[in-house]
């Protein structure tokens, strides 16, 4: 009796496994691409409003350096001509561009608080040789690395 109870425990926890097992299974990550034009540029000029209303509170929290936010407003501006970019030329690199611009305005809003950084300041959140938009006009980059002060 024991040897049927035994190989009944063994086949249910089998059992058990094979189903978590296929429960893990899922299917992969879609993207937008099996979505209809308006139907990616309705998703792109939504995830951009978030980004910028995660900055625009980002900012009111205070405790950003002069550095992080000129990043935070050359970002902004970046995902804005992206925006712009994909709306008027639509295709599918611009749309690319656009949500690579959008994950570059979450990486900057994303900013830890320079004061926590003792010694020391926080990685940019532009990548290394980054040109943004106001390049081209001459605008100077901030001169100071201290946290503004708070409201």
């Amino acid at each position: 009796m024991t040897d049927i109870t035994r190989h009944v425990r063994r086949g249910l926890l089998a059992l058990s496994m094979a189903a978590a097992l296929a429960g893990c299974h899922s299917t992969p990550r879609q993207d937008m691409s099996h979505l209809s034009a308006p139907a990616q540029d309705y998703l792109l000029i939504t995830s951009y409003f978030m980004a910028e209303g995660g900055m625009v509170s980002r900012l009111q929290d205070g405790g950003l350096s002069g550095q992080q936010v000129y990043d935070m407003a050359t970002a902004l501006k970046y995902g804005k001509s992206m925006l712009l970019a994909a709306l008027t030329k639509p295709s599918g690199r611009a749309r690319r561009d656009g949500q690579r611009a959008v994950e570059l305005m979450i990486a900057c809003t994303n900013q830890p608080d320079p004061s926590t950084f003792p010694g020391g300041t926080p990685a940019r959140c532009l990548p290394a040789g980054f040109v943004g938009p106001d390049a081209k006009k001459g605008q100077a980059r901030p001169q100071s690395a201290t946290p503004t002060p708070g409201r």
